[in-house]
C-alpha cells in the first residue's frame, strides 16, 4: 500500500505537459492504439492513478494531445507565414521551418493523420488545420499580388506538394534539401529568384551546380 501511494504521489508531480509529451512521442512511434493509461503510466514509473491527477479519462487525454499537436504544428506553420518581410521572405521562412524540423514536427503530423484514418473526429480536425494552414498560404500569395484562384491554387499546390512528402516518407538530407529549395522556391511560388540566381534561399550557399 505505501508503495502504492508513493507512486501515486510521484504521479502528481508529472505535469499536464509531461504526460502529453509522453502521449506525443508514443503516438509518433507506436500509434494512437499505444496511447494508453497503463502504458503511459508504466513507462513514467506511476500507477493509473497517477494520470489521473491531470486527466479525466484517456478520452480526455486524447483531446488535450489533439490540441497540443495543432498548437505545435500549426501556431509555427502561420506564424512564419505572418510575421515581418515581404511574401517572398516569408515564404522561405516557412521553407526553413520546413527543412529544419525543430519547430515543425513533419513525425508529428503523419502520425495524426494515420489516426485520422480510424476517426471521423479527428480527420474533421485534420481537415480544419488543413484549411487553416492553405489558407493562410493563400493570402500570402494573394498580397504578392496573384489573383484569387491563382493564389489558392499555389497554396494548394505548395502544401499538398509538402504533405505529399512527408506521406510518401522520402528520405532526403537536411543538405540536399536546402540545395535544391531554389528550385522549389521558383516553381511553387512564381516568384522572381534573387539578383544572385545561384544562392541558396534558405542557407546562402551556392548551388548553380546540383548533383543528383
Amino acid at each position: 500500500m505505501a508503495n502504492k501511494h508513493n507512486n501515486e504521489e510521484e504521479g502528481s508531480n508529472l505535469t499536464t505537459q509531461d504526460w502529453l509529451n509522453l502521449a506525443r512521442e508514443t503516438l509518433i512511434r507506436d500509434g494512437v492504439e499505444a496511447v494508453k493509461i497503463d502504458r503511459l503510466a508504466k513507462a513514467s514509473g506511476v500507477t493509473r492513478g497517477g494520470f489521473y491527477w491531470r486527466f479525466k479519462s484517456r478520452h480526455d487525454l486524447l483531446e488535450q494531445l489533439l490540441d497540443d499537436w495543432r498548437s505545435c504544428n500549426t501556431v509555427p506553420f502561420v506564424s512564419a507565414l505572418s510575421g515581418a518581410g515581404t511574401p517572398a521572405q516569408r515564404y522561405r521562412a516557412l521553407m526553413q521551418l520546413w527543412i529544419e524540423e525543430r519547430e515543425f514536427r513533419p513525425d508529428y503530423d503523419t502520425a495524426v493523420r494515420n489516426w485520422a484514418a480510424t476517426s471521423s473526429v479527428v480527420a474533421d480536425v485534420v481537415q480544419t488545420v488543413d484549411s487553416v494552414r492553405v489558407d493562410a498560404l493563400r493570402r500570402l500569395f494573394k498580397e504578392a499580388g496573384y489573383d484569387g484562384n491563382e493564389a489558392l491554387v499555389r497554396a494548394r499546390i505548395t502544401y499538398y506538394h509538402q504533405v505529399g512528402y512527408y506521406t510518401l516518407g522520402v528520405r532526403q538530407s537536411a543538405e540536399r534539401r536546402r540545395q535544391l529549395s531554389p528550385i522549389y522556391y521558383q516553381i511553387l511560388t512564381g516568384f522572381a529568384p534573387d539578383q544572385n540566381s545561384g544562392t541558396d534561399v534558405i542557407s546562402g550557399k551556392n548551388t548553380k551546380e546540383l548533383v543528383g
